[in-house]
């Protein structure tokens, strides 16, 4: 459905159109309003178009109830209305489209779908409206609820007293003029005479169009934005009223309050409240005198940059009342229906990370909702957020977290190269995480102290999925660069966390290496993958004397994995070496060579262990041949090469063969 094709449809209307293919027309723009909505550009252009139309009366109402924006309505439009308003007030025939039109207004004040400041120009305009009985019911109705109350004078006073007087006999109309002389009453009893009482009667405005009505509703909940401060009236009755025989027309005090209640509340001058620091210091010291009102200041915390660190050094009544409110507030948002836009529950996701990070751990509410909504997860919206969320999580839930692992898991074979970087990425840094908080001392949110056991049991867990991840990803698309390059570090990034660890006297909980990716890392044309390669291997042997050291004894699982990391080692010291072929035996990457391959090979290159030897190979191409150009290449040796090209560019793979080939020093 398109609104342009519709626009230029109802520009061409004339007498005697076809009123089925006109209805159509009305429920298809009736369907993207409730839907989609029109974007304001194309409402604004309709809603010109509208007004100046020569159709029916009942035609043009049923099309105007079909007209409105998903934003709040602007000044442009606010001016544009009060203008056509005027250009076909002298013609009583237009009276009962200037009545829904005001109608059509009305209905957008009542929803806050209008900007109050520009629509207090036309009160004048309003007001005057009065004086004809066929538009009084609109304009009473539109003054009553835009309670310019800050304009009303007391010659309007006279002139409403004088309209009653004429219109006594009307009930409806008599009762309308009652409301808004009881409404100024309120507000400013010197305009208004002593013996008027101040009576509200809630029936006494004719009802608005319904379907008008409900698509404001509709179109302010998908828009769901507050106003900075918006007041309505609230009725109540005096403690010293009696009541008559009309229960309907009980005499009512309006009392003004603000829905949001802002930092003048009590007090002409502004007050200080935590929404006014920006830097912790100045917070702090405010906050020390007061105590901490929930829920509004917990919030209001949250929502402070500066007031994280506060809300972290909260009491612990504080924590948990604040578990609390987040808890049924992610459940409402996520789990349930609920009337938020995207882009607030995007703006709690955020909070929440922050708070994470600002914390350096992962809250248990959220770890619990992670577990209930990612399983129902469709996998693109709030993206970002949630790998943010998932780098921290809670100790306490492994069942929890296992759950997160699965389904994250399982997205990530799904997903594309870019998103499964990303997901690797959060994943690892989940792990390296986890290790900081197993080194700390103080932690928040959590109902008992964890235990290395526990940590023991959820590092294992992230580990050995991480391990799983790279491998599997990497077996379905071995040629994928930036599939290696996310793996290989993340490897990195995890054996450093492990490291660090073990010096503090942790356990890293490190798993065994994968030959895949250890062989895909070798064999590829990345000079920084076979940097980080070497730091893989280093890292490897470090922890593992470490493991060695501090367990005094070698179990199975030392010894594969020792295994392992001896023959691949040698697989990487036969190609410095310049013994791909001969020595592969005693390696694992190379060791499965066919005879008949190995023999082919050697008959078609002369010299195939130097030809593919690590000196000679496509990753080191653009570092050796512009290091080495105005040497003869006969002259260039491994020790050459490594003082000229490895020790100035690669720190990891210089180490590395230092250690592992100290001759060449």
């Amino acid at each position: 459905m398109d609104v342009e094709e519709i626009i230029d449809y109802i520009k061409t209307l004339k007498k005697g159109f076809d009123k089925d293919l006109f209805q159509s027309k009305i429920d298809e723009l009736g369907y993207i309003v409730d839907n989609t909505g029109l974007n304001y550009d194309d409402f604004h252009t309709l809603f010109k178009v509208w007004l100046n139309l020569s159709i029916p009366i009942t035609k043009w109402v049923n099309l105007g109830a079909t007209i409105l924006p998903k934003e709040k309505i602007s000044q442009s439009t606010i001016e544009y209305s009060l203008r056509w308003i005027l250009a076909n007030y002298d013609n009583q025939s237009n009276f009962s489209r200037i009545g829904f039109l005001l109608d059509w207004l009305t209905a957008a004040m009542d929803c806050d779908s209008v900007d109050m400041k520009a629509l207090d120009m036309g009160y004048e305009l309003f007001y005057t409206m009065l004086t004809f009985e066929v538009l009084y019911s609109s304009s009473s109705n539109i003054i009553w609820l835009s309670q310019c109350i800050h304009k009303f004078h007391s010659m309007q006073s006279l002139e409403l007293m004088e309209y009653a007087k004429r219109r006594e006999a009307k009930k409806n109309m008599y009762r309308q003029i009652q409301v808004l002389l009881g409404l100024f009453k309120s507000y400013k009893p010197e305009y208004v005479p002593e013996d008027v009482p101040s009576i509200s009667i809630h029936t006494a405005f004719r009802k608005i169009n319904v379907t008008l009505l409900a698509r404001f509703k509709n179109a302010q909940n998908q828009r769901n934005t507050l106003s900075k401060e918006t007041y309505r009236l609230f009725w109540i009755n005096p403690l010293n009223s009696e009541g008559g025989r009309n229960k309907k027309a009980d005499p009512l005090i309006p009392n003004l309050e603000f829905t949001n209640i802002g930092s003048k509340q009590y007090d002409n001058d502004t007050q200080k409240n935590y929404l006014d620091f920006s830097e912790p210091v100045s917070l702090l010291q405010y906050s020390a005198q007061r105590a901490m009102r929930r829920p509004a200041r917990l919030r209001a915390l949250l929502c402070n940059p500066a007031g994280l660190a506060l809300l972290a050094a909260a009491a612990s009544a504080d924590h948990a009342f604040l578990s609390h409110e987040l808890h049924h507030l992610l459940t409402s948002c996520f789990l349930e229906t609920s009337p938020h836009t995207y882009i607030e529950k995007q703006d709690l996701l955020q909070r929440l990370a922050i708070f994470q990070s600002t914390l350096m751990q992962g809250l248990p509410v959220v770890t619990r909702f992670l577990a209930q909504f990612l399983p129902f997860w469709n996998e693109k919206d709030f993206l970002m957020e949630i790998l943010q969320l998932v780098e921290w999580v809670n100790v306490e839930g492994a069942d929890h977290v296992n759950v997160i692992l699965d389904t994250l898991t399982k997205v990530y074979y799904r997903a594309q190269p870019i998103e499964q970087c990303a997901i690797l990425r959060s994943v690892t840094s989940m792990y390296t995480n986890l290790i900081h908080s197993s080194m700390r001392s103080r932690h928040y949110f959590l109902s008992i102290q964890p235990t290395e056991l526990m940590y023991t049991e959820i590092l294992t867990m992230v580990s050995l999925r991480i391990s799983d991840m790279c491998d599997k990803g990497l077996q379905a698309s071995p040629e994928d660069a930036l599939g290696l390059q996310s793996a290989t570090r993340a490897g990195v990034r995890c054996l450093r966390a492990g490291r660090r660890a073990g010096s503090a006297g942790r356990s890293g909980c490190v798993v065994a290496p994968r030959a895949l990716l250890l062989s895909l890392a070798l064999l590829s044309p990345s000079a920084a993958a076979l940097d980080r390669l070497a730091a893989l291997v280093v890292l490897y042997k470090e922890i593992f004397s470490a493991i060695k050291a501090k367990n005094g004894r070698k179990d199975q699982a030392y010894v594969e994995q020792m295994q392992i990391l001896k023959a691949f080692t040698s697989d990487f010291v036969s190609c410095f070496y310049e013994e791909f072929l001969s020595g592969r035996k005693k390696g694992i990457a190379f060791s499965k060579l066919h005879p008949q391959l190995v023999s082919k090979l050697t008959h078609i290159i002369p010299d195939v262990d130097t030809k593919l030897s690590i000196r000679n190979h496509l990753a080191f191409a653009p570092y050796t041949y512009v290091s080495l150009q105005a040497i003869d290449q006969t002259d260039a040796d491994n020790k050459l090469w490594f003082d000229t090209v490895i020790e100035q560019e690669f720190v990891n793979l210089s180490q590395f063969v230092m250690k592992a080939m100290p001759e060449l020093r």
